[in-house]
């Protein structure tokens, strides 16, 4: 009865009263460390989700930008460093405009989405990064606090098709200047008042052996540029006279070359031969004392320098010309580039002659290289292997020819 008392009563005495406090505050710390481990999990989750985000966006090929709507950089992924050069120090937590001064012609021509579904269009600009252009392609997809971009690197295949378009268009110029020539000399002999056998005759006739001897070599390049990385392409390897066949080359350009043009051969009176391909090379060097020649308008001196040094053959053409400019000089080289792509300096040709003695050089075992200051000269350096002491005494040639796939 003293119980049921008490309990009713809701009195208790101090060791109930004590276990009970103990009781509740025992609860409470059990509450609070599942709250904590729930928030805890929660945390994990998040943090999980997130790693899983960045290593997401950490190995993706496109650069990805968040902007908040104050217009602050809050993301930059590793390949938008990588397309761009700038670090994510240097972009994140500033406006973009500041950052990538260049972004701020972008808005005009990007349309951003507003549905994340639609993927957006893709819009391509050029960007003007620290006075390099880089030609990107870019979407856009707003949200609520602010506007995600993906963008990759078009630059390159922006290149690649003006230096096709340019090709095209010098390569169109230069056959239709040979092809009037021709067609006019032929209309011209079909006259009734043109004696065959007569000066004129003559002279209409060496324009159009000229003219097609012109055109069969512009379209012997463009198919040789077309096959001259195959192994179909066969290269020789024999003991070559490097002196007598650069003679050879001078003496033929120099009977088409002006007055004011002077050809020079500087070599030693013992050269060792070298391991190469006779006629790969005389297309080389003609290939660049022609350029030599071309590429002086006002006249100079051309000279051709033979050496050799630690077992290769060094062949020097070094010319007075125009020159090429140091931004250029590293695109000579290549497939459709021509440094004078408008003729502003009136030289003609289709582009390829560089291009395809790089690849000749290259599989013969050789190098080239050009220095050079714009309307000082041009130096072109090719070296080759020396041929091995043991196959000087033959005259044999080696052909490097593409392995048989059958039996």
């Amino acid at each position: 009865m003293v119980g049921v008392a008490r309990l009713h009563d809701q009195s208790f005495d101090e060791a109930e009263a004590a276990l009970l406090e103990a009781v509740a505050t025992n609860v409470e710390h059990a509450l609070e460390r599942l709250r904590l481990a729930e928030e805890r999990d929660r945390l994990y989750r998040e943090a999980h989700e997130r790693g899983k985000a960045a290593r997401v966006l950490g190995s993706i090929a496109d650069g990805v930008l968040l902007v908040d709507d104050a217009g602050i950089v809050q993301l930059w992924n590793r390949a938008a460093e990588a397309i761009t050069g700038i670090t994510r120090d240097v972009v994140l937590g500033r406006r973009l405009e500041e950052a990538i001064p260049g972004w701020s012609a972008i808005p005009a021509s990007l349309v951003v989405a507003t549905d994340p579904s639609s993927g957006g269009r893709a819009t391509s600009v050029p960007v003007d990064i620290a006075g390099r252009e880089l030609w990107l392609s870019i979407t856009g997809v707003s949200f609520a606090d602010g506007t995600v971009y993906a963008f990759h690197d078009l630059t390159e295949e922006r290149r690649l098709e003006q230096l096709k378009a340019d090709f095209i268009a010098t390569v169109s110029h230069e056959l239709r200047t040979p092809l009037a020539a021709v067609h006019g000399a032929a209309k011209t002999l079909q006259r009734e008042d043109i004696v065959a056998g007569g000066e004129t005759f003559r002279l209409l006739l060496n324009l159009i052996s000229d003219q097609s001897e012109r055109l069969a070599e512009m379209v012997n390049d463009i198919l040789l540029a077309s096959r001259v990385d195959s192994p179909e392409l066969e290269i020789a390897t024999e003991q070559v006279d490097v002196g007598a066949l650069a003679a050879e080359v001078i003496a033929a350009v120099r009977m088409q070359a002006s007055e004011r043009i002077t050809l020079e051969l500087v070599a030693p009176p013992s050269l060792p031969p070298a391991a190469t391909d006779r006629d790969k090379l005389r297309q080389v060097l003609t290939n660049l004392v022609a350029n030599a020649v071309k590429y002086s308008p006002a006249g100079g001196r051309i000279e051709v320098d033979l050496h050799a040094d630690d077992g290769h053959i060094e062949i020097v053409v070094r010319d007075e010309g125009l020159g090429i400019a140091t931004a250029e000089q590293s695109l000579i080289f290549e497939k459709f580039y021509r440094a004078d792509a408008n003729m502003t300096r009136g030289v003609s040709g289709s582009g390829l002659g560089l291009y395809i003695a790089r690849a000749l050089v290259h599989r013969m075992g050789g190098t080239i290289s050009v220095e050079s200051e714009l309307g000082d000269g041009s130096t072109f350096v090719v070296t080759l292997p020396v041929a091995a002491e043991s196959s000087r005494g033959g005259d044999t040639a080696a052909t490097a020819r593409p392995p048989n796939p059958r039996p």
